[in-house]
Protein backbone atom coordinates (compact mmCIF):
# COMPACT_ATOMS: atom_id res chain seq x y z
CA UNK A 1 0.00 0.00 0.00
CA UNK A 2 1.38 3.59 -0.92
CA UNK A 3 -1.51 5.68 0.30
CA UNK A 4 -0.92 8.36 3.08
CA UNK A 5 2.82 7.89 1.76
CA UNK A 6 4.56 11.53 0.64
CA UNK A 7 6.96 10.40 -2.24
CA UNK A 8 9.85 12.28 -2.77
CA UNK A 9 12.26 12.98 -5.94
CA UNK A 10 15.48 14.15 -4.99
CA UNK A 11 16.24 16.74 -7.65
CA UNK A 12 19.10 18.85 -7.90
CA UNK A 13 18.29 22.18 -7.35
CA UNK A 14 16.54 24.02 -4.26
CA UNK A 15 15.38 26.59 -4.13
CA UNK A 16 14.52 29.21 -1.02
CA UNK A 17 12.30 32.15 -0.86
CA UNK A 18 11.54 34.87 1.47
CA UNK A 19 8.75 37.72 1.30
CA UNK A 20 9.19 40.97 0.75
CA UNK A 21 6.69 44.09 0.87
CA UNK A 22 6.30 45.61 -2.28
CA UNK A 23 5.30 49.68 -1.38
CA UNK A 24 4.40 49.89 -5.16
CA UNK A 25 1.97 47.10 -5.54
CA UNK A 26 0.92 47.53 -1.59
CA UNK A 27 1.58 43.25 -1.62
CA UNK A 28 4.04 40.67 -0.43
CA UNK A 29 6.21 39.54 -3.30
CA UNK A 30 8.82 36.42 -3.49
CA UNK A 31 12.62 37.19 -3.20
CA UNK A 32 15.02 34.77 -3.93
CA UNK A 33 16.99 33.87 -0.28
CA UNK A 34 19.13 30.75 -1.52
CA UNK A 35 19.90 28.01 -3.71
CA UNK A 36 21.53 24.52 -2.57
CA UNK A 37 22.50 22.31 -5.19
CA UNK A 38 23.37 18.92 -4.37
CA UNK A 39 25.54 15.62 -5.84
CA UNK A 40 22.59 14.98 -7.93
CA UNK A 41 23.52 17.74 -10.09
CA UNK A 42 26.39 15.96 -11.71
CA UNK A 43 25.61 12.50 -10.43
CA UNK A 44 22.66 11.59 -13.15
CA UNK A 45 24.42 12.72 -16.16
CA UNK A 46 27.50 10.92 -15.36
CA UNK A 47 25.10 8.21 -15.16
CA UNK A 48 22.89 8.67 -18.55
CA UNK A 49 25.90 9.58 -20.39
CA UNK A 50 27.48 5.96 -18.92
CA UNK A 51 24.39 4.06 -19.85
CA UNK A 52 24.10 5.58 -23.22
CA UNK A 53 26.68 3.81 -24.84
CA UNK A 54 25.04 0.87 -24.79
CA UNK A 55 22.23 -0.06 -27.40
CA UNK A 56 18.71 0.46 -26.64
CA UNK A 57 17.22 -2.47 -24.69
CA UNK A 58 19.99 -2.66 -22.77
CA UNK A 59 18.97 -4.12 -18.79
CA UNK A 60 19.40 -2.12 -16.00
CA UNK A 61 19.49 -2.47 -12.84
CA UNK A 62 19.45 0.72 -10.65
CA UNK A 63 19.98 -0.17 -6.78
CA UNK A 64 18.42 2.14 -4.39
CA UNK A 65 15.75 4.04 -6.52
CA UNK A 66 13.57 5.67 -4.07
CA UNK A 67 13.83 8.91 -4.56
CA UNK A 68 15.21 8.74 -8.38
CA UNK A 69 14.27 10.20 -11.04
CA UNK A 70 16.76 8.35 -13.48
CA UNK A 71 14.98 4.86 -13.80
CA UNK A 72 12.02 7.06 -15.27
CA UNK A 73 14.57 8.50 -17.66
CA UNK A 74 16.38 5.87 -18.39
CA UNK A 75 13.56 4.02 -18.87
CA UNK A 76 11.96 6.51 -21.14
CA UNK A 77 15.44 6.45 -23.43
CA UNK A 78 14.36 2.83 -24.34
CA UNK A 79 16.47 0.97 -21.72
CA UNK A 80 15.17 -2.22 -19.68
CA UNK A 81 14.89 -0.90 -16.17
CA UNK A 82 14.28 -2.50 -12.91
CA UNK A 83 14.14 -0.27 -9.99
CA UNK A 84 15.03 -1.66 -6.72
CA UNK A 85 15.05 -0.61 -2.95
CA UNK A 86 14.19 -1.37 0.33
CA UNK A 87 11.48 1.81 0.02
CA UNK A 88 8.64 1.47 -2.94
CA UNK A 89 8.60 3.09 -5.80
CA UNK A 90 5.40 4.66 -7.39
CA UNK A 91 6.43 5.55 -10.30
CA UNK A 92 5.37 3.88 -13.77
CA UNK A 93 6.76 3.98 -17.45
CA UNK A 94 6.19 0.47 -20.05
CA UNK A 95 10.05 -0.32 -19.37
CA UNK A 96 10.25 0.40 -15.66
CA UNK A 97 9.99 -2.72 -13.29
CA UNK A 98 10.08 -2.10 -9.38
CA UNK A 99 11.11 -4.79 -7.02
CA UNK A 100 11.17 -4.18 -2.92
CA UNK A 101 13.66 -5.60 -1.00
CA UNK A 102 17.10 -5.86 1.14
CA UNK A 103 19.96 -5.28 -1.21
CA UNK A 104 21.75 -7.54 0.45
CA UNK A 105 19.76 -10.06 -0.73
CA UNK A 106 18.90 -9.66 -4.46
CA UNK A 107 16.23 -11.72 -6.16
CA UNK A 108 17.62 -12.32 -9.34
CA UNK A 109 19.64 -15.10 -11.30
CA UNK A 110 23.44 -14.56 -11.88
CA UNK A 111 24.52 -12.71 -15.09
CA UNK A 112 20.94 -11.00 -15.20
CA UNK A 113 21.97 -7.63 -16.09
CA UNK A 114 23.97 -5.41 -18.80
CA UNK A 115 24.14 -2.74 -16.20
CA UNK A 116 24.16 -1.78 -12.30
CA UNK A 117 23.88 1.24 -11.00
CA UNK A 118 24.37 2.55 -7.39
CA UNK A 119 23.94 6.27 -7.34
CA UNK A 120 24.61 7.47 -3.71
CA UNK A 121 23.47 4.40 -2.47
CA UNK A 122 25.91 1.71 -0.95
CA UNK A 123 27.17 4.35 1.71
CA UNK A 124 23.72 4.11 3.51
CA UNK A 125 23.20 0.28 3.08
CA UNK A 126 22.97 -0.91 6.57
CA UNK A 127 22.99 1.61 8.35
CA UNK A 128 19.08 1.85 9.31
CA UNK A 129 18.76 5.69 8.14
CA UNK A 130 16.55 5.01 5.55
CA UNK A 131 14.62 2.12 7.60
CA UNK A 132 16.04 -0.46 5.77
CA UNK A 133 17.68 -3.58 7.96
CA UNK A 134 20.86 -1.94 9.97
CA UNK A 135 24.00 -4.26 9.79
CA UNK A 136 26.78 -1.39 9.91
CA UNK A 137 29.83 -3.21 9.48
CA UNK A 138 29.67 -5.47 6.08
CA UNK A 139 26.54 -4.57 4.17
CA UNK A 140 27.64 -1.89 1.65
CA UNK A 141 30.34 -5.27 0.97
CA UNK A 142 27.58 -7.67 1.06
CA UNK A 143 25.09 -5.27 -1.39
CA UNK A 144 28.27 -4.83 -3.83
CA UNK A 145 28.74 -8.84 -3.77
CA UNK A 146 25.25 -9.03 -5.16
CA UNK A 147 25.87 -6.12 -7.53
CA UNK A 148 28.67 -8.13 -8.86
CA UNK A 149 26.68 -11.94 -9.12
CA UNK A 150 23.79 -10.14 -11.26
CA UNK A 151 25.98 -7.94 -13.15
CA UNK A 152 26.86 -10.10 -17.06
CA UNK A 153 30.30 -10.82 -17.42
CA UNK A 154 32.09 -7.54 -18.81
CA UNK A 155 28.82 -5.60 -18.14
CA UNK A 156 28.96 -2.11 -16.57
CA UNK A 157 29.04 -0.44 -13.18
CA UNK A 158 28.36 2.67 -12.25
CA UNK A 159 28.91 4.15 -8.51
CA UNK A 160 28.56 7.19 -7.15
CA UNK A 161 29.43 8.10 -2.98
CA UNK A 162 30.66 9.87 -1.02
CA UNK A 163 34.41 10.80 -1.04
CA UNK A 164 37.02 12.25 0.81
CA UNK A 165 38.54 11.62 4.58
CA UNK A 166 37.26 8.17 5.62
CA UNK A 167 34.11 8.75 7.64
CA UNK A 168 30.41 6.84 9.04
CA UNK A 169 27.91 8.94 10.04
CA UNK A 170 24.43 8.25 11.83
CA UNK A 171 23.24 8.29 7.66
CA UNK A 172 26.38 7.30 5.69
CA UNK A 173 29.93 6.29 5.02
CA UNK A 174 32.09 8.58 3.64
CA UNK A 175 34.94 6.29 1.35
CA UNK A 176 38.67 7.22 0.83
CA UNK A 177 40.91 5.97 -1.53
CA UNK A 178 41.88 2.60 0.31
CA UNK A 179 37.78 1.45 1.10
CA UNK A 180 36.92 2.21 -2.34
CA UNK A 181 39.52 0.60 -4.15
CA UNK A 182 38.65 -2.80 -1.93
CA UNK A 183 34.87 -2.25 -2.96
CA UNK A 184 35.74 -2.32 -6.56
CA UNK A 185 38.51 -4.74 -6.41
CA UNK A 186 35.98 -7.56 -8.60
CA UNK A 187 36.15 -4.72 -11.58
CA UNK A 188 38.24 -3.08 -14.08
CA UNK A 189 37.89 0.42 -13.54
CA UNK A 190 37.41 2.78 -16.73
CA UNK A 191 36.96 6.17 -15.35
CA UNK A 192 37.07 7.72 -11.74
CA UNK A 193 36.51 11.52 -11.40
CA UNK A 194 35.96 13.63 -8.28
CA UNK A 195 33.59 16.53 -7.67
CA UNK A 196 33.30 19.00 -4.30
CA UNK A 197 30.63 21.32 -3.87
CA UNK A 198 31.94 25.30 -3.74
CA UNK A 199 30.58 28.77 -2.83
CA UNK A 200 31.36 31.15 -5.61
CA UNK A 201 31.43 34.81 -4.84
CA UNK A 202 28.61 37.00 -4.43
CA UNK A 203 26.36 33.99 -5.48
CA UNK A 204 23.41 33.05 -3.54
CA UNK A 205 23.96 29.30 -3.73
CA UNK A 206 27.06 26.60 -4.54
CA UNK A 207 28.29 24.84 -7.16
CA UNK A 208 29.67 21.57 -8.28
CA UNK A 209 33.28 21.53 -9.74
CA UNK A 210 35.46 18.92 -10.80
CA UNK A 211 38.99 18.58 -8.59
CA UNK A 212 41.73 15.98 -8.70
CA UNK A 213 42.10 12.68 -6.48
CA UNK A 214 44.85 14.38 -3.96
CA UNK A 215 41.96 17.74 -3.38
CA UNK A 216 39.46 15.17 -2.99
CA UNK A 217 41.40 13.11 -0.39
CA UNK A 218 41.66 16.34 2.44
CA UNK A 219 37.62 16.82 2.42
CA UNK A 220 35.95 16.33 5.19
CA UNK A 221 32.09 15.57 4.69
CA UNK A 222 30.77 15.53 8.43
CA UNK A 223 27.48 16.89 8.18
CA UNK A 224 26.25 16.58 4.64
CA UNK A 225 27.79 15.21 1.57
CA UNK A 226 30.57 18.01 0.36
CA UNK A 227 32.91 15.89 -2.20
CA UNK A 228 31.85 12.85 -4.54
CA UNK A 229 33.19 10.00 -6.48
CA UNK A 230 32.34 8.76 -10.06
CA UNK A 231 32.82 5.77 -11.50
CA UNK A 232 32.72 3.99 -14.26
CA UNK A 233 33.89 0.31 -14.37
CA UNK A 234 33.43 -2.92 -16.00
CA UNK A 235 33.21 -6.50 -14.12
CA UNK A 236 36.21 -8.56 -14.56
Amino acid sequence: MINNTNFFINNPIFVKFKKRFDFLTLRSVPVLKSVHINERIVEIPFAISSVSQLPKGAKVLDLGCTESPLPLQLATLGFQVTGFDFRTYPYAHPNLTFVQGDMTKLPFDDESFDVVLSISTLEHIGIGFYKDPKEIDDADKKALGEAVRVLKHNGLFILTAPYGIANRTDQQRIYDAKSLDELLSPFNIETIRYFKSAQLDQSVGNTWIEITKTDAAAIASPNATTCVCLVRAKKQ
